[in-house]
């Protein structure tokens, strides 16, 4: 079936979290040789739209850089820019529905990833591109694209991989890292179930004008990561990097006018009781982006209060697209995704007793989703990887089992920490609050801010 003494892995799904497992278990060939194969459904790399910004920490950094060999760390810059010094602030805040900052979360500065990777704190992070990431990382991967998984057989001796196509695959270890509707995983674990919030979120990515985003700086600083708490369950959330995108190497739709332009990515979250609640006064149809753009534009007004921070979220969401450009190759961003409502998802793999491991295990999204609230779940599925791989090491054919087995218990006890903890935030912002609530939460706010930035000063003083 497989050539002899070296161990067949397959991987299905050629997301972050499946292309670092794949180049771990490569770059460690000299430590454990294995035949590694790669398969997605997509049928090619641009088939879907694959993000815009996420939050990469110290942790998911590490993590990717042991992953993959130097070639791909010498492009990571492509995805992971330096951050710009005295121009950048790679942090987090908390504002409220007024413009008001409530708390800026302590950041350590750093002049790149391999310097981040060295800050001990759960606050510093640095702004990634996630379309580009997941393009540096395909990097001399030989995917097999247009190969959907539909099942799997499991024996003694190996799995057999079935495809949609008819075709067949045998492997020593099937690991599904097929993200949160994993075809691998509603088999191998068909009662760990996705847990839906009951909130909607609509997300949109745009490119900003200069003098437009001058004004949102000087209104709300540059701080690269802002979360607006409102008081109807409702918030919002800029993220950007102050590059433009005019410097990009590969910038081709370069327009009559010198002004230059950011990546910002918008997002709107909501209660999704909402929606019944106002449908009367604004029908949604979520194949019309322009109906979905309105009804977001239609909850700020009557939620966030009349000031000059509701215009310049009015504003923002006036520049997202309301229809597909008639070149989205070319767009101004690179890419096009028709704006529609989601709904926050997760899933807690300690929300089941643990199970037996097997020859077929799980990464990533496909076990663990996390709501993006935090940004911690592409930092996690970096982790599953680099521990995968390492437990692989110790793999035998004699007990292929028990290598699994660690990966999955250190796994499941590091995940569930933060899905929990996501899943808390999200809900905690989603409940409306009452004119006082809003003065308690508030408060609460700035006496946290108060607190971490006089340990953050303390710290700076002794040192």
């Amino acid at each position: 079936m497989q050539q002899a003494n070296i161990p067949k892995v397959i991987i299905i799904g050629a997301g972050p979290g499946g292309l670092a497992l794949y180049h771990a278990l490569i770059k460690n060939k000299d430590k454990k040789e294995f035949d590694v194969k790669i398969f997605e459904r997509e049928s090619s790399p641009k088939e879907r739209w694959q993000g815009y910004h996420i939050a990469l920490n110290s942790l998911g950094t590490q993590s990717l850089l042991n992953c993959v060999p130097s070639s791909i760390t010498s492009n990571l810059q492509k995805a992971m820019p330096n951050p710009l010094p005295d121009v950048e602030f790679h942090g987090a805040s908390i504002i409220d529905n007024k413009g008001s900052v409530l708390c800026n979360i302590p950041s350590k500065l750093f002049k790149d990833f391999n310097e981040l990777v060295k800050v001990p704190d759960e606050f510093s992070l640095i702004i990634t591109y996630r379309d580009r990431l997941r393009d540096v990382l395909l990097d001399g991967v030989p995917v097999h694209w247009g190969k959907k998984c539909i099942r799997y057989e499991e024996t003694k001796d190996g799995v057999l991989v079935m495809f949609d196509d008819g075709s067949q695959e045998f492997c020593d270890i099937l690991v599904g890292a097929d993200g949160i509707n994993s075809p691998v995983r509603k088999q191998r674990l068909p009662e760990l179930q996705i847990f839906d919030y009951g909130i909607t979120n609509v997300v949109a990515n745009i490119a900003v004008p200069k003098h437009f985003m001058d004004r949102f700086i000087k209104l709300q600083g540059n701080c690269l990561l802002q979360k607006t708490l409102g008081t109807h369950g409702d918030s919002s959330l800029v993220i950007f990097r102050l590059i433009p995108i005019e410097q990009e190497p590969d910038y081709k739709n370069k327009s009559n006018s010198n002004e230059l332009h950011y990546r910002v990515t918008l997002s709107y979250s909501y209660t999704s009781k909402l929606d019944d609640v106002e449908s009367d006064k604004q029908k949604v149809d979520d194949n019309d982006s322009a109906s979905v753009i309105e009804n977001v534009k239609q909850m700020i007004r009557n939620f966030v209060p009349e000031c000059e921070f509701n215009e310049i979220l009015l504003e923002l969401w006036d520049l997202v697209p309301k229809s597909t450009p008639n070149d989205p190759e070319k767009y101004q961003y690179k890419t096009y995704n028709p704006t529609r409502r989601g709904q926050y998802h997760d899933i807690d793999p300690s929300s089941v007793k643990p199970w037996t491991s097997s020859r077929v295990t799980l990464l990533g999204d496909a076990v663990h989703a996390m709501n993006p609230v935090l940004g911690l779940g592409t930092n996690h599925a970096f982790q599953d990887a680099d521990l995968l791989s390492k437990v692989l090491i110790n793999y035998s054919s004699n007990d292929p089992i028990s290598c699994i087995q660690k990966y999955e218990n250190e796994m499941r006890k590091r995940s569930t920490v933060d899905v929990l903890k996501s899943r808390s935030a999200a809900l905690q912002m989603s409940s409306p609050v009452g004119h006082i609530g809003a003065i308690i939460r508030n408060s609460s706010f700035k006496i946290i801010n108060f607190i971490l930035n006089s340990k953050n000063i303390f710290k700076k003083l002794i040192q």
